[in-house]
């Protein structure tokens, strides 16, 4: 009866020692969130939205962007080449031949990470109307008036890969979990003969992902379960 009570206290602390690295590996933790997408864009009443489009003296080029969230923020679009489109939501480029602007334009912003958005809708669709006059002196301009309405982004992504972008050490970023984000569009003003980059911005980013137990804790766990057997049989054979 003794050598068996024994045994059962030995099993105990061997699944006290699995419960301990359980919980250390396997808690929740609050991460930031690592965005990628692009844009495609139109001009017009019921448009098609693509890579590019034109109307009269202006025109608009797609963009790509990616980029994690700090303190659940990210920027979209600071370039310093409006024109070089990457890391913006695309740009507009104002001619200096003389117009008169009043026409609907359409940005389409498509999102391919995080994946696994609530409802499969990793899209959103921007309205603006743009108003204007560029004289034949190169004087005005035009507004892009967006609906800058944040739209609300949820989403479980179940594909844990590393972040693609540079981390702090402590970081273990991945990019998957369980989260939301929020995104909206900015106007823009342009003068006759300039490039300006579509801007906008990520807020209230969050994301929830659990840990996975590390192979050095794994190790941990296994010596610890082999002493317990050596000492279990070790005091067996001192009470035979």
């Amino acid at each position: 009866m003794g050598r068996l009570s024994f045994l059962f206290r030995s099993a105990g602390i061997g699944v006290v020692m699995l419960a301990v690295i359980a919980l250390s590996n396997g808690t929740a933790r609050a991460d930031e969130v690592f965005i990628a997408g692009n844009t495609t864009g139109c001009f017009g009443a019921a448009c098609a939205p693509g890579m590019s489009a034109t109307t009269l003296g202006l025109t608009f080029s797609n963009s790509t962007f990616s980029g994690t969230t700090a303190a659940g923020f990210r920027a979209l679009g600071g370039n310093a080449n409006p024109g070089s489109n990457f890391n913006n939501l695309g740009s507009l480029s104002l001619s200096t031949a003389p117009n008169i602007y009043n026409t609907p334009f359409t940005l389409v912003v498509t999102f391919s990470a995080p994946q696994g958005f609530n409802g499969g809708v990793n899209s959103a669709t921007f309205t603006a109307t743009i108003t204007g006059t560029v004289r034949s002196d190169n004087t005005g301009g035009v507004f892009v008036d967006f609906n800058n309405t944040p739209i609300l982004f949820a989403f479980n992504d179940n594909n844990c890969e590393p972040n693609p972008e540079a981390q702090p050490p402590s970081a273990g970023q991945t990019t998957c979990g369980h989260g939301s984000f929020n995104f909206s569009v900015n106007d823009v003003s342009i003068d006759p003969g300039q490039t300006v980059a579509l801007t906008g911005q990520i807020t209230g980013a969050q994301q929830t992902s659990s840990t996975v137990p590390e192979p050095a804790s794994m190790l941990l766990f296994g010596t610890g379960l082999v002493g317990v057997a050596g000492l279990a049989r070790k005091r067996m054979r001192g009470r035979d």
